[in-house]
């Protein structure tokens, strides 16, 4: 499904299914069953996505009374689904990838879906730090 604008592009399960038959078709290989399980999984959240956006367009991004406004349950709920669909989408491709036969990229030229970012924030803390020390010796006379 090719993407013509930069409005977001909403798949459904069917779509998951053909995309990632595609792909093992494109890499010579065949899905296990237990790949066919995650590809089912990533289906059916995709499913759940397409049925909380309908609900959203349905019903609006604020409901409840003009008194007491509130915001749309189902919005929480489809964030929480598309990091989920995320994950398993990049369990699926580094599988794939996995077992081509040079290690090379899947076609198409990605090696698959980035994974949500779900690391503890010490890399910045280091970097912070780098760059507190490198501060400091422009500070101190240090060389420029």
């Amino acid at each position: 499904m090719a993407k013509t604008d930069n409005t977001q592009q909403n798949v459904d399960g069917d779509e998951i299914r053909r995309i990632y038959a595609e792909k093992a078709r494109e890499a010579g290989i065949l899905l296990e069953d237990d790949d066919l399980v995650l590809v089912g999984q990533c289906a059916q959240v995709a499913d759940n996505i397409a049925d909380l956006d309908t609900s959203i367009a349905e019903h609006g991004v604020v409901v409840g009374t003009e008194a007491n406004p509130r915001t749309n349950p189902a919005l929480t709920e489809v964030r929480q689904q598309r990091v989920a669909l995320a994950k398993l989408m990049a369990v699926v491709d580094a599988r794939i990838n996995a077992v081509t036969a040079d290690g090379a990229r899947a076609p198409g030229g990605q090696q698959g879906v980035r994974q949500p970012y779900t690391g503890d924030g010490s890399q910045n803390q280091q970097r912070d730090q780098a760059r507190q020390r490198g501060a400091g010796s422009k500070r101190a006379g240090g060389a420029r």
